[in-house]
């Protein structure tokens, strides 16, 4: 057998690791959708808008009417819950929960910086070309919850957030968001700015834990009731 190139090698490794970075950079760790069965029916969702974006440009970037969109305040600062069909899709031999939009593309346009700025880092990147005159689609990540009692919202890490604040801001429960972002698995309570996250909420606040019923009293042998007795 005749011997390989040294150059024709390395040439090779260059372009696997090349296409691994790309890869990676793409859709990094901190961005995994929420998987799903195609059969399953869609749902409303919700997408949290920290972009600071007026209604009306939130209206058109994310293809929904005004009435879809509410006001949330979170640390003296006016954000938005953006209410959207979610879909189960096969996104690029992706499947997982999606919303689609379109956004056209101009001069200097790059698909992160798009994502970043004005759909709150959740836009889905699944290698489509991304060039100025272009109408791209946006695969927006969503999900569905399992409760009637429950809306899923898509939310990315702010600075200075905790699960708890996350929890409170969003009427959930740290221990459901936990167990439906495999994010989280990697170090519990632990969260990075920029990761997108699920949140379970409740659509009329957390129940609240029900208190746990009083021990029977036991009267004591000298009681008045023992001497009656």
């Amino acid at each position: 057998m005749a011997s390989q190139n040294p150059s024709f090698l390395l040439l090779l490794l260059l372009v696997f690791f090349t296409h691994t970075i790309l890869t990676l950079s793409q859709n990094p760790p901190n961005k995994i959708p929420f998987t799903c069965i195609p059969q399953l029916n869609p749902c409303k969702s919700l997408l949290y808008q920290h972009n600071q974006l007026t209604k009306n440009n939130i209206s058109s970037l994310y293809s929904v009417d005004i009435s879809q969109i509410q006001t949330i305040t979170h640390r003296n600062k006016q954000d938005h819950l953006v209410t959207v069909p979610c879909s189960c899709q096969n996104v690029n031999n992706t499947i997982a929960y999606f919303y689609d939009t379109i956004y056209p593309v101009k001069l200097g346009d790059t698909f992160p910086n798009v994502s970043d700025q004005f759909y709150s880092g959740q836009a889905w990147d699944e290698g489509s070309r991304f060039k100025a005159g272009m109408n791209a689609h946006m695969d927006l990540l969503c999900g569905c919850a399992k409760s009637d009692s429950q809306i899923m919202v898509t939310y990315t890490v702010q600075e200075k957030d905790t699960l708890s604040d996350i929890a409170d801001l969003l009427s959930a429960k740290v221990s459901e968001i936990e167990d439906v972002n495999k994010v989280l698995l990697q170090k519990q309570g632990f969260i990075e700015v920029g990761w997108v996250l699920f949140v379970p909420m409740y659509k009329n606040g957390v129940p609240s834990t029900p208190a746990p019923a009083p021990s029977p009293e036991i009267p004591h042998p000298n009681s008045s009731t023992s001497s009656l007795l």
